[in-house]
Protein backbone atom coordinates (compact mmCIF):
# COMPACT_ATOMS: atom_id res chain seq x y z
CA UNK A 1 0.00 0.00 0.00
CA UNK A 2 2.87 2.00 0.82
CA UNK A 3 4.63 1.64 -2.76
CA UNK A 4 2.32 3.62 -5.28
CA UNK A 5 2.76 6.80 -2.82
CA UNK A 6 7.08 6.73 -3.58
CA UNK A 7 6.33 5.79 -6.55
CA UNK A 8 4.09 8.90 -7.77
CA UNK A 9 6.31 11.28 -5.29
CA UNK A 10 9.53 10.21 -6.76
CA UNK A 11 7.84 10.84 -10.76
CA UNK A 12 6.77 14.16 -9.74
CA UNK A 13 10.24 15.36 -8.77
CA UNK A 14 11.65 13.48 -11.37
CA UNK A 15 12.64 17.06 -13.50
CA UNK A 16 13.96 18.36 -10.21
CA UNK A 17 16.53 15.50 -9.93
CA UNK A 18 17.26 16.25 -14.20
CA UNK A 19 17.61 19.84 -12.80
CA UNK A 20 21.08 18.17 -11.14
CA UNK A 21 21.84 15.72 -14.14
CA UNK A 22 20.41 12.80 -12.30
CA UNK A 23 17.72 10.13 -13.16
CA UNK A 24 15.88 7.89 -11.58
CA UNK A 25 14.70 4.48 -12.74
CA UNK A 26 11.70 2.58 -10.57
CA UNK A 27 12.33 -1.20 -10.49
CA UNK A 28 10.14 -4.13 -8.38
CA UNK A 29 9.91 -7.47 -8.50
CA UNK A 30 6.29 -7.34 -10.26
CA UNK A 31 5.58 -8.13 -13.81
CA UNK A 32 5.66 -5.44 -16.92
CA UNK A 33 1.60 -6.35 -17.05
CA UNK A 34 1.22 -5.58 -13.31
CA UNK A 35 2.83 -2.30 -13.83
CA UNK A 36 0.75 -1.05 -16.83
CA UNK A 37 -2.34 -2.18 -15.05
CA UNK A 38 -1.02 -0.03 -12.00
CA UNK A 39 -0.05 3.15 -14.69
CA UNK A 40 -3.69 2.39 -16.46
CA UNK A 41 -5.33 2.84 -12.80
CA UNK A 42 -6.11 6.34 -11.50
CA UNK A 43 -4.67 7.67 -8.35
CA UNK A 44 -7.76 7.78 -6.80
CA UNK A 45 -8.38 4.13 -6.98
CA UNK A 46 -4.47 3.94 -5.50
CA UNK A 47 -2.84 3.68 -9.24
CA UNK A 48 -0.15 5.11 -10.75
CA UNK A 49 -1.76 7.24 -12.99
CA UNK A 50 1.18 8.52 -15.60
CA UNK A 51 4.80 8.16 -15.36
CA UNK A 52 7.51 10.41 -15.64
CA UNK A 53 9.95 7.80 -14.85
CA UNK A 54 10.87 4.41 -16.26
CA UNK A 55 9.87 0.81 -14.28
CA UNK A 56 11.87 -1.80 -14.50
CA UNK A 57 10.03 -5.44 -14.03
CA UNK A 58 12.32 -7.70 -12.03
CA UNK A 59 10.27 -10.83 -12.68
CA UNK A 60 13.16 -12.52 -11.68
CA UNK A 61 14.35 -11.14 -8.84
CA UNK A 62 17.83 -10.77 -9.87
CA UNK A 63 18.43 -7.08 -9.30
CA UNK A 64 16.74 -7.22 -5.85
CA UNK A 65 19.11 -10.01 -4.81
CA UNK A 66 22.40 -7.96 -6.29
CA UNK A 67 21.28 -5.08 -4.42
CA UNK A 68 20.59 -7.15 -1.21
CA UNK A 69 16.66 -5.93 -1.26
CA UNK A 70 15.05 -9.37 -1.69
CA UNK A 71 13.30 -10.54 1.38
CA UNK A 72 14.09 -14.40 0.98
CA UNK A 73 11.25 -15.11 3.06
CA UNK A 74 8.48 -13.84 1.47
CA UNK A 75 10.46 -13.33 -1.83
CA UNK A 76 9.72 -9.61 -2.57
CA UNK A 77 11.61 -6.65 -2.17
CA UNK A 78 12.52 -3.98 0.36
CA UNK A 79 12.43 -0.72 0.01
CA UNK A 80 16.14 -0.05 -1.06
CA UNK A 81 17.30 3.19 -2.36
CA UNK A 82 20.61 3.64 -4.26
CA UNK A 83 22.86 6.81 -5.68
CA UNK A 84 25.03 5.69 -8.63
CA UNK A 85 27.61 8.22 -9.78
CA UNK A 86 28.75 8.59 -13.17
CA UNK A 87 31.56 5.54 -12.65
CA UNK A 88 29.14 3.66 -11.70
CA UNK A 89 29.66 3.41 -8.12
CA UNK A 90 27.29 3.62 -5.44
CA UNK A 91 27.52 5.96 -3.14
CA UNK A 92 24.38 5.71 -1.12
CA UNK A 93 22.66 3.03 0.07
CA UNK A 94 19.27 3.19 2.16
CA UNK A 95 16.86 0.17 2.97
CA UNK A 96 14.17 0.07 4.78
CA UNK A 97 10.94 -2.14 5.90
CA UNK A 98 7.69 -2.85 4.23
CA UNK A 99 5.75 -0.05 6.25
CA UNK A 100 7.49 2.85 5.89
CA UNK A 101 8.23 5.30 2.71
CA UNK A 102 11.06 7.29 2.11
CA UNK A 103 11.79 10.50 1.56
CA UNK A 104 12.26 12.28 -2.02
CA UNK A 105 13.91 15.53 -0.58
CA UNK A 106 16.62 13.69 1.35
CA UNK A 107 17.17 11.66 -1.85
CA UNK A 108 17.64 15.07 -3.56
CA UNK A 109 19.40 16.68 -1.15
CA UNK A 110 22.33 12.97 -0.85
CA UNK A 111 22.51 13.96 -4.87
CA UNK A 112 23.13 17.85 -4.47
CA UNK A 113 26.03 16.64 -1.72
CA UNK A 114 27.67 14.67 -3.71
CA UNK A 115 27.67 16.12 -6.64
CA UNK A 116 29.05 19.03 -4.45
CA UNK A 117 31.88 17.25 -3.22
CA UNK A 118 32.96 15.86 -6.34
CA UNK A 119 32.73 19.19 -8.13
CA UNK A 120 35.02 21.03 -5.09
CA UNK A 121 36.60 18.56 -3.03
CA UNK A 122 35.43 20.08 -0.05
CA UNK A 123 32.95 17.74 2.46
CA UNK A 124 29.31 18.35 3.42
CA UNK A 125 28.21 18.14 7.54
CA UNK A 126 25.50 16.69 8.92
CA UNK A 127 22.45 17.92 7.32
CA UNK A 128 24.32 19.72 4.55
CA UNK A 129 21.60 22.08 2.21
CA UNK A 130 23.20 23.49 -1.18
CA UNK A 131 24.18 27.26 0.59
CA UNK A 132 25.34 25.55 4.03
CA UNK A 133 28.83 25.87 5.24
CA UNK A 134 31.06 22.54 3.91
CA UNK A 135 34.61 22.02 5.04
CA UNK A 136 37.80 21.47 3.76
CA UNK A 137 39.11 17.80 4.74
CA UNK A 138 42.18 18.43 6.87
CA UNK A 139 42.90 19.02 10.36
CA UNK A 140 43.27 23.25 9.68
CA UNK A 141 40.22 22.86 7.85
CA UNK A 142 38.25 21.20 9.93
CA UNK A 143 39.47 23.19 13.26
CA UNK A 144 38.46 26.22 10.97
CA UNK A 145 34.64 24.96 10.73
CA UNK A 146 33.96 24.33 14.23
CA UNK A 147 35.54 27.47 15.52
CA UNK A 148 32.91 29.29 12.54
CA UNK A 149 30.37 28.50 15.52
CA UNK A 150 28.30 26.51 12.20
CA UNK A 151 27.59 23.50 14.87
CA UNK A 152 25.75 25.87 16.77
CA UNK A 153 22.73 26.09 14.35
CA UNK A 154 22.14 22.28 14.92
CA UNK A 155 18.68 21.96 15.89
CA UNK A 156 17.75 24.99 13.74
CA UNK A 157 16.46 23.59 10.85
CA UNK A 158 13.02 25.33 10.97
CA UNK A 159 14.43 28.69 11.03
CA UNK A 160 16.99 27.67 8.32
CA UNK A 161 14.02 26.67 6.15
CA UNK A 162 12.63 29.69 6.13
CA UNK A 163 15.95 32.06 5.82
CA UNK A 164 16.27 29.14 2.56
CA UNK A 165 13.44 30.69 1.18
CA UNK A 166 14.27 34.51 0.79
CA UNK A 167 17.86 33.48 -0.02
CA UNK A 168 17.74 35.78 -2.80
CA UNK A 169 16.10 38.55 -1.58
CA UNK A 170 19.25 40.80 -2.24
CA UNK A 171 18.06 41.28 -5.64
CA UNK A 172 14.67 43.23 -6.65
CA UNK A 173 12.54 40.03 -7.90
CA UNK A 174 10.87 41.18 -11.57
CA UNK A 175 6.94 41.11 -11.68
CA UNK A 176 6.19 40.84 -15.05
CA UNK A 177 7.93 41.12 -18.36
CA UNK A 178 7.60 44.57 -19.25
CA UNK A 179 9.00 45.21 -15.97
CA UNK A 180 12.43 43.26 -16.62
CA UNK A 181 12.28 44.90 -20.50
CA UNK A 182 11.87 48.29 -18.62
CA UNK A 183 14.50 47.38 -16.55
CA UNK A 184 16.80 46.95 -19.18
CA UNK A 185 16.31 49.33 -21.53
CA UNK A 186 16.39 51.73 -19.09
CA UNK A 187 19.81 50.91 -17.23
CA UNK A 188 23.42 50.96 -18.41
CA UNK A 189 24.18 47.44 -17.62
CA UNK A 190 22.17 44.77 -15.98
CA UNK A 191 22.85 41.24 -14.87
CA UNK A 192 19.24 39.13 -15.12
CA UNK A 193 19.35 35.92 -12.82
CA UNK A 194 16.92 32.99 -13.57
CA UNK A 195 16.65 31.46 -10.35
CA UNK A 196 13.61 28.88 -8.71
CA UNK A 197 12.94 29.10 -4.77
CA UNK A 198 13.68 25.05 -4.80
CA UNK A 199 16.92 25.17 -6.87
CA UNK A 200 19.96 23.88 -4.83
CA UNK A 201 22.78 25.61 -6.93
CA UNK A 202 20.78 28.89 -7.00
CA UNK A 203 20.88 28.75 -2.95
CA UNK A 204 24.48 27.55 -3.22
CA UNK A 205 25.57 30.66 -5.29
CA UNK A 206 23.43 33.37 -3.37
CA UNK A 207 26.17 34.56 -1.49
CA UNK A 208 28.59 34.91 -4.39
CA UNK A 209 26.17 37.01 -6.23
CA UNK A 210 25.51 39.13 -3.48
CA UNK A 211 28.67 40.18 -3.40
CA UNK A 212 29.34 40.64 -6.38
CA UNK A 213 25.98 43.13 -6.41
CA UNK A 214 27.79 44.73 -3.72
CA UNK A 215 31.09 45.39 -5.33
CA UNK A 216 29.68 46.57 -8.67
CA UNK A 217 26.48 48.03 -7.28
CA UNK A 218 27.35 51.27 -8.91
CA UNK A 219 28.07 49.93 -12.27
CA UNK A 220 25.72 47.31 -13.02
CA UNK A 221 21.89 46.60 -11.65
CA UNK A 222 20.95 43.53 -10.33
CA UNK A 223 17.72 41.73 -11.09
CA UNK A 224 16.28 38.17 -10.59
CA UNK A 225 13.57 36.09 -12.18
CA UNK A 226 11.65 33.23 -10.26
CA UNK A 227 10.89 30.48 -12.18
CA UNK A 228 8.99 29.04 -9.55
CA UNK A 229 6.19 31.14 -11.20
CA UNK A 230 4.80 29.00 -13.77
CA UNK A 231 4.43 31.54 -16.25
CA UNK A 232 8.20 32.63 -15.74
CA UNK A 233 8.98 29.30 -15.92
CA UNK A 234 7.25 29.43 -19.31
CA UNK A 235 8.78 32.90 -20.23
CA UNK A 236 12.71 31.24 -19.71
CA UNK A 237 11.80 28.64 -21.54
CA UNK A 238 10.96 30.33 -24.87
CA UNK A 239 14.16 32.40 -24.49
CA UNK A 240 16.29 29.16 -24.31
CA UNK A 241 16.86 29.13 -20.45
CA UNK A 242 17.42 25.63 -19.62
CA UNK A 243 19.38 24.85 -16.67
CA UNK A 244 19.05 27.14 -13.07
CA UNK A 245 20.35 29.61 -12.49
CA UNK A 246 20.96 31.45 -15.76
CA UNK A 247 22.43 34.71 -15.71
CA UNK A 248 22.22 36.90 -18.57
CA UNK A 249 23.81 40.41 -19.08
CA UNK A 250 22.72 43.55 -20.73
CA UNK A 251 24.41 47.02 -21.53
CA UNK A 252 22.85 49.50 -23.24
CA UNK A 253 19.64 47.43 -23.60
CA UNK A 254 20.96 44.99 -25.78
CA UNK A 255 22.20 41.39 -24.59
CA UNK A 256 25.87 41.12 -24.07
CA UNK A 257 28.20 37.87 -24.06
CA UNK A 258 27.19 34.74 -23.29
CA UNK A 259 24.65 33.51 -20.51
CA UNK A 260 26.63 31.63 -17.43
CA UNK A 261 24.28 28.63 -16.12
CA UNK A 262 25.40 26.61 -12.96
CA UNK A 263 27.49 26.84 -10.40
CA UNK A 264 30.56 28.56 -11.85
CA UNK A 265 31.19 31.25 -9.62
CA UNK A 266 34.66 32.44 -11.56
CA UNK A 267 33.00 32.37 -15.40
CA UNK A 268 30.53 34.29 -13.41
CA UNK A 269 32.73 36.62 -12.06
CA UNK A 270 34.61 37.16 -15.00
CA UNK A 271 31.38 37.75 -17.11
CA UNK A 272 30.40 40.57 -14.85
CA UNK A 273 34.09 42.46 -15.22
CA UNK A 274 33.54 42.05 -18.59
CA UNK A 275 30.54 43.65 -18.77
CA UNK A 276 31.53 46.57 -16.07
CA UNK A 277 34.49 47.31 -18.21
CA UNK A 278 32.51 47.16 -21.73
CA UNK A 279 31.99 50.58 -23.23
Amino acid sequence: FVCPTEIIAFSEAADKFREHNAEIIGCSTDTEETHLAWIRTSRKRGGLGEMNIPLVADVTKDIAAQYGTLSNEIGIAFRGTFIINPDGVIESTSVLNFPVGRSVEEQLRLIQALQFVAEHGEVCPVGWKPGDKTMIPTTDGSVEYFASGATEQLGTSAEKEDDDEDFASFMPSMSSPSELEATISGNPKVVVEYMASWCGKCRQIAGFVKGLKEKYERDVKFVKVDTSDPEWDAYAKERGVHALPAFRFYAGGKESGSEVSGYKKKSLGEAVERLVHEE
